[in-house]
């Protein structure tokens, strides 16, 4: 698999981040290129090493690609301010990651007091996501759980549909990303990119959260309770979309842990509340398409950015594309006003 491309894309889409690329031939300067990782590498494969690095930052996220060519024994220890874990994109061949068994389907977590060890394949592309200590505390560790608490590197056995979702979304995220370049009016653009780094954090959450927090218990109905969360949490929510919550805001705002938020929206609209959050963003946009002046200005103003995707759940959703509710509703606009 090569490295995922950096195009020159339209500034709305390179406003979500800027992406360099460095490539490297020497493994030690492969090693030296993530900062704070303090990180040794041993050459294990024999022919000429070769590797990349792209990066990019999502105000206090850190995003990279890691693609090695040889087989390499890694150890490394990453600094306390940020909590790093891994996505794997390929692993070909024997992989083994804090002494276990390590595959494509398996979150690592690098954090941890005592470091990590991972002697990677021959072919190895690995993305690295490094979240700010306050956003990490805030946002994932309280879905995430003892895995989280234990301050230990090591696999994490997500759901594998949820760890596909996050693999697509973080794919996306670098595709979409502009090289890095002069960002005029770069400021402007604020506002998207703390939706997007919302919705990341909610898929790492997610994740990294025990396989059987996301499944909801069995009730023919929900619950008095349950009901009345779920409309605590539409009230809550329902003023706020054009910057919404992370689904751990919610869960602290309405006092409740994840587990209890994911069960009452999973009995009570059949989604949990991150799927829930993306229907009511769809709604809002629909009613914004009334008034707005393109698609582009009513989807990015709650915090869809690849337009691909949105098009497409657009459409799932309502059974028409953006640009013919938009187009209709201009022509009813000429109509009362000819």
């Amino acid at each position: 698999m090569p490295p995922i491309p950096v195009q020159r894309v339209p500034l709305h889409e390179a406003a979500l981040g800027r992406a360099s690329v460095a490539r490297f031939g020497d493994i030690d300067e492969q090693a030296a290129a993530l900062q704070g990782w303090n990180q040794r590498y041993l050459q294990l494969s024999r022919g000429r090493f070769d590797g990349t690095v792209q990066r990019m930052q999502l105000d206090g996220v850190g995003l990279f690609i890691e693609d090695l060519h040889q087989s390499v024994h890694q150890t490394g220890w990453v600094r306390d301010d940020v909590f790093a874990i891994g996505v794997p994109l390929a692993l070909q061949g024997d992989a083994r990651f804090c002494g276990s068994a390590a595959s494509g389907e398996t979150l690592h977590v690098f954090s941890g007091r005592d470091g990590f060890e991972f002697l990677s394949p021959q072919r190895h592309v690995m993305i690295g996501i490094e979240m700010d200590r306050p956003l990490f505390e805030a946002h994932v560790a309280p879905a995430a759980g003892e895995q989280a608490r234990a301050d230990r590197a090591g696999l994490h056995h997500a759901d594998p549909a949820v760890l596909g979702e996050l693999r697509r979304f973080l794919v996306d995220l670098f595709q979409s990303a502009g090289p890095i370049v002069e960002d005029r009016g770069s400021h402007g653009h604020a506002p998207l990119r703390k939706q997007v780094r919302t919705q990341l954090l909610d898929r790492i959450a997610l994740a990294m959260a025990p396989r059987d927090a996301l499944t909801a218990e069995g009730h023919a109905r929900a619950t008095s309770g349950q009901s009345a969360l779920v409309v605590r949490a539409t009230e809550y929510v329902a003023h706020r979309l054009g910057d919404p919550p992370s689904v751990g805001e919610m869960c602290e705002a309405l006092g409740v842990s994840r587990r209890t938020l994911q069960s009452a929206f999973q009995i009570t609209w059949g989604m949990g509340p991150l799927a829930w959050l993306t229907t009511m963003r769809l709604n809002a946009v629909r009613r914004r398409l009334k008034s707005a002046g393109s698609v582009t200005e009513a989807a990015t103003e709650f915090g869809f950015w690849h337009f691909g995707h949105f098009s497409g759940d657009y459409q799932a959703l309502f059974g028409e594309c953006p640009s013919h509710t938009l187009r209709r509703h201009r022509q009813v606009d000429r109509t009362m006003h000819a």
